[in-house]
C-alpha cells in the first residue's frame, strides 16, 4: 500500500487525482499547516474498516 502525503492546497487543486490515487494505491494523507488532518480512502477500504471482523 502506497500512502502519499498531500498538502491541503494540493489536495484541493488535484482532488480528482487524489481520489484516483486513493482507489488505486490506498489511503492518502492530507495535511493542514504541516500536521496530518484527514485520510482519504476508497469506499472499499472504508467498508473493510466498518465490517464486524475489523472490531
Amino acid at each position: 500500500m502506497k500512502e502519499k502525503v498531500w498538502q491541503l492546497q494540493e489536495a484541493k487543486n488535484k482532488f480528482s487525482r487524489l481520489v484516483k490515487e486513493a482507489r488505486k494505491s490506498g489511503p492518502q494523507i492530507v495535511t493542514k499547516h504541516g500536521r496530518e488532518a484527514v485520510v482519504v480512502l476508497s469506499f472499499e477500504e472504508y467498508q473493510k474498516m466498518r465490517s464486524p471482523l475489523f472490531w
